[in-house]
């Protein structure tokens, strides 16, 4: 079941049968005095003119409508978006220019059209989510302990941790799903601890969606579309633009036939279809094939700048690939928060040299008492890679050391901390 199944907000067939009714009467009074009117002699007319009450007929049909034109409408929520996300990256290009294309459109029909955030107030802190201590518990086990995060509006934010963190339980209470036990909970500038409902500004996909396996793609998109109020020629726009999106726009199988990567894209596409200022995304590349994990992160890629991406996984490449901010949770706390590259440059100063001398154990025997060395491993063709926190004693000391030794020194390099470097060490150290 995801959020659209739950955030339904369309008009009540009640209000709207009863304000037909009432249109149809007033019409109809309007019609029969202008009628009597015409007819009745002046001297049966009070006063003894009909003009008057003609002026009078009419004007009290015009009065309403046009307080409506001058004071009733709001500014365009264009303006107020370009207010709102006036720091937010810009787009990402991306490998599908089809699928930018068709991210620009729907969140530029969002834009133009009846943006179900409209009222929505930027937090002061200009963050579309932030978490502060943070804590939920499950029978005496605790899922979140203290969890404190920010995530800036417009930006892809990857949310990583190893199976049973907190990354679900934390997408479950952002999407209004669970209640914290502890903490504040603020998204979009509401205040959800207090019972604010953000539902229908939320996009989500949980770790393992559920479909109607007889519809089509484009009956699901129109039934989920239709949760949030949508109909008529906007829906059919936003279905077609979602499903190209999506890269579904051919396909006539029925769901029950799809792939798992068909369906993930799918989900994606269902938790877009209104548009929202923040999409939830429980472990989406998850047991898919390459293929299927290059489609859907295609498809993350696309909406940076376009919208929030809060983004669960424990796959480092995927985050490496499409997000620019990360937070590594470990037993319900966060590690670390930071960009990507600041993350992979400055990690406690952490840097790993690749040294390749024709004896690779012995130099790896001489530095096991080295205060600047974190770690040693062994590498492909006689390399002895060096983990360390003080590049430049390291850069001094080891040319020394392999010349006590009498080794050849045939290569000796500082190597870029990849993303998943800076995850073991970070959890190896947290961990007793």
């Amino acid at each position: 079941m995801t959020l659209a199944h739950i955030a339904a907000t369309p008009t009540s067939p009640v209000l709207l049968a009863g304000l037909v009714t009432l249109c149809v009467v007033e019409v109809g009074l309007l019609a029969w005095a202008l009628v009597d009117l015409y007819r009745r002699p002046s001297s049966q007319v009070s006063g003894g003119h009909k003009v008057p009450w003609l002026i009078l007929c009419v004007l009290l049909q015009i009065v309403g409508p046009v307080i409506y034109l001058v004071a009733g409408r709001e500014r365009p929520a264009t303006a107020r978006a370009g207010r709102l996300h006036a720091d937010v990256p810009a787009p990402r290009p991306v490998g599908r220019p089809d699928a930018a294309a068709a991210a620009d459109r729907l969140f530029a029909a969002s834009a133009g059209g009846a943006d179900p955030g409209a009222s929505v107030s930027p937090s002061p802190s200009g963050a579309a989510i932030e978490l502060r201590d943070v804590r939920k518990a499950f029978k005496g086990a605790v899922a979140l302990d203290g969890l404190t995060l920010s995530v800036p509006h417009g930006s892809v934010y990857g949310f990583l941790g190893p199976n049973g963190a907190g990354k679900t339980t934390t997408l479950r209470i952002l999407a209004g799903l669970a209640r914290a036990d502890a903490g504040t909970v603020r998204v979009l500038g509401r205040d959800v601890g207090d019972g604010a409902d953000v539902r229908s500004l939320v996009g989500y996909l949980p770790d393992v969606p559920a479909f109607y396996r007889w519809m089509t793609a484009p009956e699901y998109l129109r039934f989920a579309g239709s949760l949030f109020g949508l109909s008529g020629e906007g829906l059919e726009d936003r279905v077609a633009t979602a499903l190209t999106l999506a890269g579904l726009s051919t396909t006539r199988t029925r769901i029950g036939g799809f792939s798992r990567g068909m369906k993930q894209r799918l989900g994606v596409a269902q938790a877009l279809i209104h548009g929202p200022r923040l999409l939830l995304l429980d472990e989406p590349t998850s047991a898919l094939d390459p293929i299927g994990r290059r489609d859907v992160l295609d498809m993350v890629a696309s909406l940076r700048g376009r919208t929030t991406v809060f983004f669960s996984t424990h796959i480092l490449a995927d985050v490496e690939r499409v997000c620019d901010t990360v937070a590594i949770l470990d037993r319900g706390r966060v590690v670390t928060e930071s960009g990507i590259d600041a993350l992979r440059r400055s990690r406690g100063g952490i840097s790993r040299l690749s040294i390749e001398v024709d004896d690779p154990g012995r130099l790896r025997e001489a530095l096991a008492g080295a205060p600047w060395v974190r770690s040693t491993q062994a590498g492909e063709g006689g390399t002895l890679l060096v983990t360390c926190d003080d590049v430049d004693a390291a850069q001094r000391e080891l040319p020394a050391l392999v010349g006590r030794l009498g080794l050849a020194l045939r290569r000796f390099a500082v190597d870029e901390l990849d993303l998943e470097d800076v995850f073991v060490d970070l959890l190896d150290g947290d961990h007793p």
